[in-house]
């Protein structure tokens, strides 16, 4: 697996698990971690897509 795409998957793993987890404690710092999550989610798809058409046997 590429490193950029680990990667990616650890951070939109976190934020996701944060946002959920803030969600009905703290409105505020759920947005934060949602809008982090969402971020490095579209950076996710992106670089998988990418990948994907230089090496289609993804």
């Amino acid at each position: 697996m590429d490193p950029r795409l680990a990667q990616l998957l650890q951070k939109v793993s976190l934020y996701g698990t944060l946002a959920k987890y803030y969600e009905h404690i703290d409105p505020q710092r759920h947005m934060y971690f949602y809008n982090k999550h969402f971020m490095y989610e579209t950076q996710l798809v992106q670089l998988y897509w990418q990948l994907h058409r230089e090496n289609p046997n993804l």
